[in-house]
């Protein structure tokens, strides 16, 4: 049966607390400059990860650009993954490094072990991890790398909170961890990171960088929260079902490029600069602080359902031998802040989910290997572009229920099932050929 009104592909973990929070910072907490607030989420969040340093951020871009800058010497490389956010490669420029491109493995999308080694030489400075879509990458044997090396790793673990490996919980494997509070998520501050660390030194050097650091966060906050609050409203029940789906319905199969792209997550990006732009030099506010301290009462729980929702795609589409699934794991390490799946004809697959009432999207990070913006980086990282090409995202939000996880799955075999179909037509053409062939050349001779 054809269902029109699926759930959303995506919703926020705001609430309404989220938005009484900012507005209470309009009206009074622009004037208010005690930090007690934040000082008691950086405690708590040291605790959560048994770290001796948390210091929130303007945006975990910006505790990037602090920790690469605190770690290596300017002209030094930095090794990282091609496939994040063009603007993760901006911060490492910023902060005086070189980025070399060592490409991801195809099956979690994370950067390779083995490229991370083969790149090593004299001038790297530091190796830059990334735990994307809440899968942990190879973080322990990385390190064993850097250690061997004498290299600082970091970990940008901006899609992983609360993801652990091999029983910690990734951000403390290296030598730093940033995670990221923005508002898609799954402990939205509007804007936000925390950078955790047990190295005194380096914490000292951020800390150090901050207080330089007073640009007004409100432009960037606000306009967040109308993005933020206008999400909420075309992604909540009726709405989305009488108004916004069949909207984004029509536009994906009539290819209405006006609506697609705003509906296409475009992370924001900086513009060409030496050094990092005075926008990001902001500070973390309190009413944000304690946005993230309410939040940390469910994340646990909201992360328990999104491993539940993940597990049941595994379970569904394991043995469509066409897909690659990121693999399963029971031990905290794959949290699925989305479920990740690649496919050769990708967008031949979307097209025919929408077709069958289903709200999924394509991945919106690229390979910035082979871009112009980074053309004196250029290196050949194939897997990467291969991801870049074929990834698409299922739900697995806590809201996105079981029902919709399980339609979604059988939308997905539907469309598996309806390309056998021919292949199967078509031997039995080709056999009924041979037959007629064989039957025709005994006639003749007998």
């Amino acid at each position: 049966m054809l269902a029109l009104s699926p759930d959303p592909k995506n919703r926020l973990y705001t609430n309404l607390n989220s938005y009484l929070q900012f507005l209470g910072y309009l009206l009074r907490g622009r004037f208010q400059k005690d930090r007690h607030d934040i000082k008691i989420f950086e405690q708590v969040l040291s605790e959560r990860f048994g770290v001796q340093y948390a210091v929130c951020v303007y945006q975990c871009r910006v505790g990037i650009y602090l920790a690469v800058k605190a770690l290596i010497k300017p002209g030094q490389e930095v090794i990282l993954s091609p496939y994040t956010i063009a603007d993760v490669i901006n911060m490492v420029i910023f902060a005086g490094g070189r980025p070399v491109f060592a490409d991801v493995d195809r099956e979690t999308c994370n950067i390779s072990v083995a490229e991370v080694e083969r790149l090593i030489n004299p001038n790297t400075g530091a190796v830059l991890i990334t735990h994307l879509h809440g899968v942990a990458a190879e973080a322990n044997c990385i390190k064993d790398t850097c250690d061997r090396f004498n290299l600082p790793m970091i970990e940008d673990c901006a899609q992983a909170f609360g993801v652990y490996e091999q029983g910690k919980p990734v951000g403390t494997i290296g030598d730093v961890g940033v995670f990221s509070f923005e508002m898609h998520k799954n402990i939205p501050t509007w804007l936000g990171g925390v950078v955790i660390s047990d190295r005194a030194d380096m914490i000292e050097k951020i800390q150090t960088e901050l207080t330089d650091f007073s640009y007004p966060p409100l432009p960037g906050i606000t306009r967040k929260v109308k993005k933020g609050l206008m999400h909420d409203l075309a992604c909540s029940p009726i709405v989305f079902q009488l108004l916004t789906y069949p909207i984004l319905r029509f536009s994906y199969l009539n290819k209405v490029e006006s609506v697609n792209n705003m509906a296409r997550r475009q992370p924001q990006e900086s513009d060409p600069a030496a050094e990092l732009p005075d926008v990001y030099k902001s500070r973390y506010t309190p009413f944000q602080a304690r946005i993230g301290l309410s939040q940390l009462n469910h994340v646990d729980r909201d992360i328990k359902t999104r491993i539940e929702n993940g597990l049941l795609y595994y379970e569904g589409l394991k043995d469509i031998d066409e897909l690659i699934l990121s693999p399963v794991r029971n031990d905290g390490s794959n949290t699925y802040l989305w479920f990740p799946v690649q496919y050769a004809n990708r967008d031949e697959l979307l097209e025919f989910m929408f077709k069958q009432g289903r709200d999924v999207a394509a991945g919106h990070f690229t390979s910035n290997a082979d871009t112009p913006q980074f053309e004196k980086f250029n290196r050949d990282c194939p897997n990467a572009k291969k991801v870049e090409e074929e990834l698409f995202y299922l739900p697995t939000y806590p809201r996105y229920s079981r029902h919709e996880v399980e339609q979604t799955i059988q939308v997905i075999r539907q469309y598996f099932a309806s390309r056998i179909k021919p292949q199967v037509k078509k031997q039995e053409v080709v056999m009924s050929t041979q037959r007629y062939s064989l039957w025709s050349f005994f006639s003749q001779r007998f």
